[in-house]
Order: structure tokens, then C-alpha cells, then sequence
């Protein structure tokens, strides 16, 4: 799973959170939306669509980008790319 932390704030205005081991800090959201921090568990960048979200943030800020890991898309679209990885990746009752 994932989790919000700082949800509604703008990249400039975020309060640094502790990041737990396995975990990545990401920034979703476009320039003309709201950006909110999310931290992201690493296994989930195994899936090819959040390899997508990887590739369209290093399309837009190139792979040398320095600071937090940002992905430009929508933050609802992040949270259901999010959801059906998590769902696919879940052990079956």
C-alpha cells in the first residue's frame, strides 16, 4: 500500500516526514493541480504501469533531476494506478 502524507499542500509548503526503510517520497501532481507528497512502498515500482509514471516524470524533468522524485499526472490517477497494482499484487482468499 501506499500512504499520503501532507495531503492538500503545495510542494513548497510540505513539512518534511520521516520516510520508512522500503519506501520512497514522491510528488504527484501537475503544475495546473494540486501536488501532494505521497510515500510510495518500493516494490510497487516493479509494475510496468507505475514504470509509465517513472517515464513520464523523467520525460518532463529529465533523469537528472535532483530532489524528490515527482511524477506529472493527475493525483487521482496516481491513487488508481496505485489501487490496481496493490489489488493485482494482493494473495487471493
Amino acid at each position: 500500500m501506499y500512504e499520503r502524507v501532507g495531503g492538500g499542500a503545495s510542494a513548497g509548503c510540505m513539512e518534511e516526514a520521516a520516510v520508512p526503510r522500503g519506501h520512497v517520497p514522491v510528488l504527484v501532481g501537475t503544475d495546473h493541480g494540486a501536488v501532494q507528497r505521497f510515500v510510495v512502498p518500493v516494490r510497487l515500482f516493479r509494475d510496468p504501469c507505475m514504470a509509465a509514471l517513472l517515464d513520464m516524470g523523467a520525460q518532463e524533468f529529465g533523469y537528472r533531476h535532483q530532489g524528490v522524485l515527482r511524477i506529472p499526472c493527475d493525483v487521482d490517477h496516481f491513487r488508481r494506478v496505485v489501487g490496481v497494482i496493490t489489488t493485482a499484487a494482493a494473495p487471493p482468499r
